[in-house]
């Protein structure tokens, strides 16, 4: 299989050449490498450019969807790898994807995991980043039903098949990607494909991406699976991924704490009602809590517990404005498309 590998970027100067460094370092090397740089406004141009790999720049900002798609575009290979220009992928990790999609001739879409090490440790915030997300995509290494895109192989038959990225998501549009892939096809996570990423190193921005992710994943994966059977092109459809009831317990108990707590304004004593949602939060989220302490330590996990119960309230608060806003959208238009005939006569 030859191998196109897709970087889109946008102002990573800081970890272009570790991730164009380590993408040659593969063996066997890909056929080529395409970077797609989003209208940097750093070096990331001058840094990929001393690199044997073609270089699409954008004029503009259109976002990772319309810079995966054009790199997509421009590939010639069987099987296109995309990832992203802040990962430095391990040795090995192409050809891991390339035995996943022989031994699984079904798979349509095999995505790695992060290290657990960050790719440049910048403080504790990155370090709950990184230890939760190596936790949660280990935990799902075999066939899963959510697809993620930071470091994940595609069959360019299956790319086009599903017809790419939507390019007006900016967030969450990996995951609405797996909602069009037809379910004949597996999706796989392998722990063989893994890769070093610099994650978010700061609370505000951490929080904001979180919130922009839910809202975007409410309205594009939610409430369009409300709405209509999900199908892919030219199959019966794709069966809707497992809802993670401890994700929504989680989020559902952080939320319920914030409202039980506040009764502490009518009675210091109604504030032990909180003690119940706190403690389905903790239970929810044991097996997290328990690999943050054997992996960091006490004082860690109780950090850890900190930040997650702040992840799920964002979360929470999220998805609920994203799917108000999305159900709204629908209502106004439907009224919209009852209005226009009359208005036609």
């Amino acid at each position: 299989m030859r191998i196109s590998v897709v970087v889109p970027n946008f102002n990573k100067e800081r970890t272009l050449h570790e991730c164009l460094s380590a993408v040659y370092a593969q063996s066997p090397p890909p056929a080529e490498v395409i970077v797609v740089d989003d209208a940097s406004t750093d070096r990331s141009r001058r840094i990929a450019a001393a690199f044997p790999c073609a270089v699409v720049a954008f004029p503009v900002n259109r976002g990772v969807s319309a810079a995966r798609n054009a790199g997509a575009a421009r590939a010639t290979g069987d099987v296109l790898f995309f990832v992203d220009s802040d990962i430095a992928l391990a040795p090995g990790a192409l050809a891991a994807a390339v035995r996943t999609l022989e031994a699984h001739p079904d798979c349509g879409v095999v995505q790695g995991i992060y290290d657990l090490r960050p790719l440049h440790d910048d403080g504790p915030v990155e370090a709950y980043k990184t230890l939760f997300e190596h936790f949660w995509r280990r935990r799902a290494t075999g066939v899963t039903a959510t697809t993620m895109f930071a470091l994940t192989a595609v069959p360019r038959a299956v790319f086009e098949l599903v017809g790419g990225f939507d390019e007006r998501l900016r967030d969450a549009e990996d995951v609405e990607f797996g909602t069009r892939l037809p379910s004949r096809y597996e999706i796989r996570v392998s722990d063989e494909i893994v890769g070093r990423h610099d994650d978010v190193d700061r609370l505000w921005p951490y929080l904001s991406e979180l919130f922009r992710r839910a809202v975007t994943y409410a309205d594009a994966v939610v409430v369009a699976r409300w709405e209509r059977p999900v199908t892919g092109a030219d199959d019966a459809g794709r069966t809707p991924h497992r809802v993670d009831l401890a994700s929504v317990v989680g989020m559902a108990a952080s939320a319920l704490a914030v409202g039980t707590a506040s009764l502490a304004l009518v009675s210091p004593r109604l504030a032990l009602l909180a003690l119940g949602p706190l403690a389905a939060f903790v239970v929810a989220d044991r097996e997290l809590l328990a690999f943050a302490l054997r992996h960091r330590g006490p004082w860690f996990l109780l950090y850890a517990a900190g930040l997650r119960w702040l992840t799920h309230l964002t979360e929470f608060v999220g998805m609920g404005l994203g799917v108000c806003g999305a159900l709204l959208r629908r209502v106004r238009a439907g009224r919209a498309r009852r209005v226009a005939p009359v208005s036609q006569r």
